[in-house]
């Protein structure tokens, strides 16, 4: 940037602020119904002792997208495009193409699941209708947006009740006093209490989801040009990923303050309201329905989108989200995600296995993350350093463990 006399001048807080965009749209897509569906069940059944997988959650989440932002903004590659040129052997470059299909894929259907659950749930609620009905009025808008592409102005009033009800969990967290001592207690020391393993991966892989890292290398590319770009990525990951983990700290806050050790099951998304009864008395119950509504139906509009941004980008489809392929997809998803709405069965627990399985796609994404970063043909002198590469591999190790662990939990889970 230059001054007013020609001159390079330094950036200023502002201008950074204003240059803010990619890394808000993974912060507004991981605050969903699974964020705070297994937030307050965490909360609620094991108190603070889970606070410490937000904060490695956030940490590094941050580390991933930098690497990501890198690809986007230094390379000119999204992450789908650059680990399939990582490969000069044509069965290997399928072999990885595969496995991002089967990545993305997978992850996009069990997400769309859990948000038109957790949408449709709140506004059932707050309507007085059926579950059938809900379901297929989310279906609609959804499909709407899809194939009319009028998604964005629908999305920024679902967004602004997203934020509103982050703002009530905030200022709800500080109403009820916790106490700090176990607050700072489940932030730093890693415990994993009995049966707490699922929860544990679905916190994880509810911030840290594989998808974002391959969107997110799509739209910096898109927001800056080169690399005189990357500071000001930087600073738009460190401030809203950041907000991001406010917002889901306090979630686990509030309800272990308000929830833990009353004897409350959380059976459905709705039971989260109950935690911001001690700041909205009896008008909690209506602003959660109303928020958990605007969460799932973003979410699950933003959804088709990003699996067209990325599959389209890898395969090479022109026109976009225009193209049939794209519009197909979307609905195929809508249409996956309303089965499972409409059948409302095991809701929380479906959504925590959603969070279980993007939790165990997402070592072998950064993984492959990892390697594109290091190539010092598409980075240059902007390849990993070994603080970034230590960074990358802690990460890769810790969730492939908990990851593995978690997805067998889940199905022990399931078929117990």
């Amino acid at each position: 940037m230059k001054n007013g006399n020609g001159a390079p001048g330094k950036i200023s807080i502002w201008s950074k602020l204003k240059e803010m965009g990619p890394a808000a749209i993974v912060t507004s897509a991981f605050v969903g119904p699974g964020t705070i569906t297994s937030s307050t069940v965490a909360g609620a059944n094991y108190g603070y002792t889970l606070l410490w997988t937000i904060i490695f959650s956030i940490v590094s989440l941050m580390i991933m997208l930098e690497m990501s932002a890198r690809l986007g903004v230094v390379a000119r590659k999204d992450l789908a495009s650059a680990i399939a040129e990582q490969f000069k052997h044509p069965v290997l470059a399928l072999l990885s193409k595969g496995f991002v299909l089967l990545a993305v894929v997978a992850t996009c259907l069990a997400f769309q699941a859990g948000n038109m659950i957790g949408g449709s749930l709140g506004l059932a609620d707050v309507l007085g209708i059926g579950q059938v009905s809900s379901s297929v009025i989310i279906a609609l808008v959804c499909l709407a947006c899809v194939w009319l592409g009028t998604y964005r102005r629908v999305e920024k009033v679902m967004l602004f009740f997203v934020g509103s009800m982050s703002l009530i969990f905030i200022v709800t967290m500080v109403a009820v006093r916790p106490n700090v001592g176990e607050l700072m207690r489940g932030a730093f020391i890693p415990i994993v209490p009995e049966g707490a393993w699922v929860n544990t991966i679905a916190l994880i892989g509810t911030t840290i989801i594989g998808i974002h890292l391959f969107m997110h290398s799509v739209t910096t590319q898109a927001k800056w040009d080169n690399s005189e770009g990357l500071p000001a990525a930087r600073a738009d990951i460190f401030v809203n990923i950041l907000i991001g983990g406010i917002i889901t700290v306090s979630i686990i806050v509030t309800s272990a303050t308000v929830l833990y050790g009353s004897g409350t099951r959380i059976i459905s998304p709705l039971n989260f309201s109950l935690q911001l009864e001690p700041v909205l008395g009896s008008w909690a119950r209506n602003f959660g329905s109303t928020g958990l509504f605007a969460a799932g139906i973003s979410s699950a509009i933003a959804l088709p989108l990003t699996a067209s941004f990325i599959l389209g980008a890898m395969n090479k489809w022109e026109g976009g989200i225009e193209n049939s392929r794209s519009k197909i997809l979307g609905t195929a998803l809508v249409l996956f995600g309303l089965y499972f709405a409409a059948t409302n069965t095991r809701p929380t627990d479906i959504i925590i296995a959603t969070q279980a399985i993007s939790g165990f796609f997402l070592p072998y994404v950064a993984i492959f993350l990892m390697i594109c970063a290091n190539n010092k043909k598409l980075l240059g002198k902007y390849a990993n350093n070994k603080l970034q590469n230590a960074g990358g591999l802690f990460v890769c190790v810790v969730t492939l463990i908990l990851g593995t662990w978690g997805l067998y939990s889940v199905f022990s889970r399931f078929f117990s």
